[in-house]
């Protein structure tokens, strides 16, 4: 069971204009006026003032434990030895790099992970100093697994299964992992407005999502969206490639939860991120996974007050928060030379 949540950051900021045709240099020099205003604004940010103020939230939640920060493809920190407690680690490398970022940026990627209440947490904050109008400067993913069905180390699929298949039939566990995920959001919500006075910070989502792979479709499956407006989403995907044994664990999930008098408050969805249904409606109306596997999932929706792209379809041109291609990681890990998700121009 994936949970994932969002928290978007809108900061006051300028409207960036083109550079204007001859016509209209002509038309100007005559006096008329001309419209040289785009779709897309300039929010003046330091990446040290960011840092902070994401830190300090982080830090009210009892968050110390730093996974990694790039700056313009530039990897300032990254903790490969697996060090817990190396926030100040990280802070005092982006000291080093002060005269070099401390005058702005164009991409800023922060991450770092927690554990509480048998909850294993990725929280990603992404900013970026222009960005299309009607897009948030900054967007803050969480990502969740249950610790106690992640798969151990060394672990073979068969005692993974006989491990996990008790935890899969009690709704219980999956219905207060759900809610206490949803308080984690909300209380970094607090804490990120209580940092950052200046801009408004409004959560977008929290739920808990089991992914339904169209039968047959196992290189779907692999592949994971790598911008933070796609509907699908998931930065503990991103910093943790998955593990072969996550598609028996969707698989034994949606079993589970299909026979279940009263299934958790669970959203089925599609590879590519798109809803298929709630636990209790596919439960009620099996044909809605049927449908996805009949190919139904080509088109995700971002539309939904639901999903994490209503700012806009990740794949479009000109998406800010965009990459090439559609949007979607071929499930090769983490990029070399620390790039993480290949997320670009």
């Amino acid at each position: 069971m994936r949970l994932t949540g969002q928290i978007h950051v809108s900061l006051k900021g300028s409207i960036i204009q083109r550079n204007p045709t001859l016509w209209e240099r002509l038309k100007r020099g005559l006096g008329a006026a001309v419209d040289l205003d785009t779709d897309r604004m300039r929010v003046e940010l330091e990446a040290t003032a960011v840092v902070d103020q994401v830190r300090r939230a982080l830090v009210q939640l009892r968050v110390g434990n730093a996974l990694s920060l790039v700056i313009d493809d530039t990897v300032i920190f990254q903790d490969t030895d697996g060090k817990p407690d190396d926030l100040p680690d990280l802070v005092l490398a982006l000291s080093e790099h002060a005269d070099v970022f401390g005058r702005g940026f164009q991409e800023l990627r922060f991450a770092a992970e927690h554990e509480e209440a048998g909850l294993h947490l990725v929280i990603e904050a992404r900013a970026r100093t222009e960005h299309a109008e009607d897009e948030p400067a900054g967007i803050i993913s969480v990502g969740g697994r249950l610790r106690d069905l992640e798969p151990r180390a060394g672990e073979a699929a068969d005692d993974y299964r006989r491990r996990v298949e008790p935890l899969a039939k009690d709704p219980a566990l999956f219905e207060t992992a759900r809610l206490l995920f949803e308080s984690f959001v909300g209380r970094l919500e607090g804490a990120l407005k209580a940092a950052m006075p200046e801009a408004r910070v409004a959560q977008h989502h929290a739920e808990a999502r089991v992914v339904h792979a169209p039968v047959g479709d196992g290189a779907a499956a692999e592949q994971r969206p790598v911008n933070p407006t796609h509907p699908g989403y998931d930065p503990f995907a991103v910093y943790y490639p998955p593990s072969p044994l996550g598609m028996m664990l969707d698989m034994m999930l949606i079993s589970s939860f299909m026979h279940m008098l009263t299934p958790p408050h669970v959203l089925f969805v599609s590879p590519a991120g798109m809803p298929l249904g709630t636990a209790q409606e596919a439960a009620a109306n099996p044909a809605l996974l049927n449908d996805s596997d009949r190919g139904g999932d080509e088109e995700p929706a971002a539309d939904d007050a639901g999903d994490a792209g209503d700012a806009g379809d990740a794949t479009d041109d000109g998406d800010p928060w965009g990459d090439e291609g559609d949007g979607l990681d071929d499930g090769g890990g983490l990029d070399d030379g620390g790039d993480f998700g290949d997320f670009g121009d």
